[in-house]
């Protein structure tokens, strides 16, 4: 990707715009709601999302979530594994299984949702970033009690 330092800069403070709740939410959890240990950690993460983001230029917004959480979570254990060498947190056998595992259930879920229809997609893009059957049936404009049935109908299809 040759971009122009600016437009790089520009565009990777969209990047941070659209997934700094999810970077700050694992952070978060891993600093067992320390919030001042949990900033460190945020700050770290997007320094090596910095680093390694013109690797996610081309993907999708839902394979760079999964990126973004991959490299979230790889960071976290590399920083605990600094702070405390004498600890496992996690074997290395185990972080690489966990991050092929999230790898392949990605590839999977995407297989699935070529299966739907655009439409399908949304309400279940919206549902698995954690909106409210309000807020999907505002977006969808629809009636919270269809989002419930739509998605039941969705799950029993895929």
């Amino acid at each position: 990707m040759e971009q122009h330092g600016g437009q790089r800069y520009e565009d990777y403070k969209s990047f941070m715009r659209r997934h700094q709740e999810a970077v700050w939410r694992v952070c978060y959890d891993f600093a067992h709601g320390d919030v001042p240990r949990c900033e460190d950690m945020v700050q770290e993460v997007w320094i090596m999302l910095w680093l390694k983001f013109d690797t996610m230029t081309s993907h999708t917004e839902w394979q760079q979530r999964v990126w973004v959480r991959r490299v979230t979570r790889s960071v976290l254990v590399d920083l605990y594994r600094k702070k405390s060498p004498d600890l496992e947190l996690v074997s290395e056998e185990m972080a690489a299984s966990v991050f092929t595992e999230e790898s392949d259930v990605a590839e999977r879920i995407d297989d699935l949702f070529s299966a739907l229809t655009p439409d399908e997609q949304r309400l279940m893009r919206m549902r698995l970033e954690g909106y409210s059957a309000e807020e999907i049936a505002a977006g969808l404009k629809i009636k919270p009690n269809a989002v419930y049935q739509r998605v039941n109908r969705i799950m029993n299809k895929l």
